[in-house]
């Protein structure tokens, strides 16, 4: 299944691209195991990143954080600058030296070994004047491979070529997760296909609304970018963004998705043929080693219509020239410069940053992107203290314990569902750090081909991937390579695996360091360990039982009491307006704000339990008390600063914007209203009727 995650994935631009880039920070000074830190900019806990002339009751984030927000620019390049942002960076100087070091010791390294990857990878892209010169020569195959469909059944067969070599499914995606309903069997999911943008409210705009004639530019200038005379790249833009509006329409309400019995539509590939008669499915499944597939599970139960209406609407014509579109789009970010121009123009007219950032920036960001486990494996061995794993498997069992102490008082659970909320609290399956064993990529091929070396990383990606349908789960520790690769900044909890995954990029500085402040890293790494623990019990979680398979074990009345709880966050939710007429969607968010309260109120009984057994830690540091240290140092992890448009893109997300996670959460807690004596007609106060009371 899908994963709940710390993080919203929100990026800088408007265009989903293969690569991404990062920019230069400082790294940190490791903290020392106080209040105070000599490099506040990185949030580190510091009294200089909070503004004290402000009362905790009146603006609790600004009491927080205002010293930071008042002294730190977002630089112009970037859409967020925050306390994630500002621990991948410092974490990309540490990758920096890794790959230095591949690059130069790639030819003499193993083949196959992931200093040979990296460093070969690394090298290929920084020869520019190679890649300059050779403009579209790289993708030439696969355009004329894709000008070469001339009927259904071919252009059935091609789109699972596109998705071995783009990783990109633009009709339909095909995954393999445990099954919703068994988990111990890998199960074939069919779903929405990715669209271009990561916007979506440009599909839910007029037709000539400014935003969707610039996306069709944007689409057409594309195309004229291999070739494509204007007046027909302006007509094919336009059908490019008619095609994507259709299957835009065409996915379930993701508030209806937050709901993961919604997701569970089982169907016979034969029942699905008949929704997309276009399309012989028995031509998509062969070429990807599924054609004694039976069945899907489709997630979203109308979407298939929608393909079959995009299908029926469109010449085969039309339809390759979307797909050329989409593969120019996928592989601008390691071609000639002239091929990711109409991307950048198209972020700059919608007001997204935009930088050229020196071209060894960038190609970190391909490595991270491309070849992340091999990366992460050279960061584990070089960066990763093992005392890190020992001391955060420890935090997990303190936050566990508490979780435990807090359902066995519970007064509204009815004993049968005490009895299962326990079972799968005590079943939990967790990992930090670093992986029971790491993806072989040995036999990938990394040369001097950047295009190459994207289709042979996502070739062997998707192959594998695809091979566990009908298979028993193997479950491999930290083995997707999107969320919980050693090197992302990440946590997530898996509810068909009852379980969840602590990245090594996560436990570091300034979230988590074996001799911090308690208060602190409890408060930072140990909220983000409760967090993903509550992601079993949320609005979805609480749908899988102790053994990752779907079934609802809540009592009626129980039932009834947590809707009506988790209906006082999504009111909640709904009020929050963070741009003027744009409105947090409270319905989406749900899930993630019921695990922030969840995350930061367990940590604060774990750590007072951990304060009664070491009573000498239990002090007072510059005048605040651990439980304002505590809520102080959570706060200062979700500060941020962004730009209209990235708020925008935050808006559509399901998980609520870095302002509101620092203190919204916090109002659901007694704790908090005792540690900084917080009262009636206090700004921050939130009538007790108002609070929600479930974990």
């Amino acid at each position: 299944m899908l994963k709940a995650h710390l993080l919203a994935t929100v990026t800088a631009g408007l265009i989903l691209t293969g690569c991404s880039s990062t920019s230069d920070v400082a790294v940190a000074e490791p903290p020392a195991p106080v209040a105070t830190n000599s490099n506040p900019d990185e949030l580190d806990f510091a009294l200089v990143n909070m503004d004290r002339s402000v009362d905790p009751g009146d603006d609790f984030y600004r009491y927080a954080a205002g010293g930071w927000l008042d002294r730190v620019e977002r630089p112009e390049s970037m859409g967020q600058l925050s306390f994630m942002t500002l621990v991948t960076k410092r974490m990309g100087k540490q990758l920096e030296g890794l790959v230095s070091e591949a690059a130069t010791s790639a030819d003499s390294a193993p083949e196959g070994s992931p200093i040979r990857q990296v460093g070969t990878l690394w090298n290929a892209f920084m020869d520019e004047q190679k890649i300059e010169t050779a403009g579209l020569a790289p993708l030439q195959p696969e355009l004329d491979r894709l000008a070469a469909v001339s009927n259904n059944e071919e252009l059935a067969a091609y789109l699972a070529h596109f998705g071995l070599i783009t990783g990109q499914w633009p009709f339909m995606e095909l995954d393999v997760f445990e099954g919703i309903s068994d988990a111990t069997q890998g199960e074939l999911y069919l779903s929405p296909g990715n669209l271009s943008l990561n916007l979506q409210a440009i599909y839910e705009m007029p037709a000539d609304a400014p935003p969707r004639k610039l996306f069709e530019k944007f689409a057409a200038d594309t195309l004229m970018t291999a070739g494509v005379r204007e007046a027909e790249a302006m007509a094919l833009g336009a059908d490019a963004v008619a095609i994507e509006t259709i299957l835009h329409n065409g996915k379930t309400d993701p508030v209806l998705m937050v709901d993961y019995r919604n997701w569970n539509n089982p169907r016979t590939i034969a029942q699905v043929q008949e929704q997309i008669p276009e399309l012989p499915l028995q031509a998509l499944l062969e070429p990807l080693g599924l054609g004694d597939a039976r069945k899907f599970t489709v997630t979203h139960k109308d979407y298939p219509a929608a393909v079959s209406q995009v299908l029926s609407e469109y010449s085969i014509e039309q339809i390759k020239a979307y797909l050329s579109f989409r593969l120019l789009q996928t592989f601008s970010g390691v071609m000639a410069s002239e091929f990711s121009k109409p991307a950048k123009d198209f972020n700059a007219a919608l007001g997204f940053p935009t930088s050229t950032p020196p071209r060894s920036n960038t190609a970190m960001g391909m490595i991270r992107t491309v070849l992340p486990l091999p990366l992460g494996q050279l960061y584990v061995e070089n960066f990763f203290d093992p005392e890190t794993k020992t001391k955060g498997e420890d935090m997990i069992r303190r936050i566990q314990a508490a979780f435990r102490a807090r359902v066995e008082r519970n007064e509204w659970l009815d004993e049968p569902t005490r009895a299962e909320a326990l079972r799968k609290i005590d079943g939990f399956y967790y990992e930090v750090g670093i992986p029971d064993r790491w993806v072989d990529y040995s036999n990938v091929e990394i040369g001097d081909d950047m295009v190459q070396n994207v289709i042979n990383v996502n070739t062997f990606w998707i192959r594998r991937e695809l091979s566990g349908a009908g298979e028993p789960i193997d479950r491999w520790a930290f083995s997707d390579p999107t969320h919980t690769a050693p090197i992302n900044v990440n946590a997530a909890y898996n509810p068909s695996a009852n379980g969840f995954e602590v990245t090594a990029g996560i436990a570091q500085p300034p979230a988590f360091q074996a001799d911090m402040d308690a208060p602190i890293y409890f408060c930072r790494l140990g909220a983000v360990i409760g967090h993903e623990m509550t992601h079993g019990f949320d609005s979805g979680g609480r749908l899988f039982d102790s053994t990752g398979s779907l079934r609802d074990w809540f009592t009626e009345d129980d039932t009834a009491y947590f809707e009506k709880e988790a209906q006082k966050l999504v009111e909640q939710g709904d009020k929050y307006e963070p741009i003027p007429g744009s409105f947090m969607k409270g319905g989406l968010t749900v899930k993630e704000n019921l695990a922030d309260i969840g995350g930061i109120s367990l940590a604060h009984d774990a750590l007072m339990t951990y304060l009664a057994e070491n009573p000498e830690e239990n002090v007072e540091i510059d005048g605040l008390n651990p439980s304002q240290r505590c809520f102080i140092a959570w706060a200062q992890m979700w500060a941020e600063k962004a730009s209209e448009q990235t708020v925008k893109l935050q808006l559509e997300d399901n998980h609520a914007p870095g302002p509101y996670r620092t203190y919204a959460p916090l109002q659901h807690l007694d704790a908090f209203y005792e540690a900084f004596d917080v009262e009636e007609g206090d700004p921050m106060w939130l009538a007790p009727e108002k609070r929600v009371n479930i974990w």
